[in-house]
């Protein structure tokens, strides 16, 4: 499960609706919610004001789902525009080698993510001071 996933859920059921009643108010389909709670579909924004909409959420409830949103192409977004090739291979390559640093203990998609977001503020944080020397 994800952590949009997690917070859709929570919100849910902190209201005390099922997958289907907040299906029928959102008019979002109960397996698409059921998707997004289990962390196997990646929703767009307009589906998460569908929803916010019909849990009501306050404002403090809205950002904290919002938050967690994370569009299909983040990586893309992120790596594209400011690494050339042998960057992106060399980033790349050290996502896929995140279970070396772990003693060969599987790392999930997740963790990997926030892994990534580490090292890419670490990466881009080197480069500007290597810049300034």
């Amino acid at each position: 499960m994800n952590e949009l996933g997690i917070v859709l859920k929570q919100l849910r059921e902190n209201r005390n609706y099922t997958i289907k009643e907040l299906s029928e108010k959102s008019k979002v389909g109960n397996g698409t919610i059921g998707d997004i709670e289990r962390g196997k579909n990646k929703t767009t924004i307009k589906t998460l004001e569908k929803l916010s909409k019909a849990l009501n959420l306050t404002e403090s409830e809205r950002e904290r789902l919002f938050s967690t949103y994370v569009p299909k192409d983040i990586s893309e977004k992120i790596l594209e525009p400011k690494m050339n090739k042998r960057e992106r291979n060399q980033f790349e390559n050290i996502l896929n080698s995140a279970s070396h640093f772990f003693n060969d203990e599987k790392v999930s998609e997740e963790d990997k993510m926030k892994m990534r977001d580490s090292l890419l503020e670490a990466f881009y944080d080197a480069k500007s001071k290597n810049k300034r020397k």
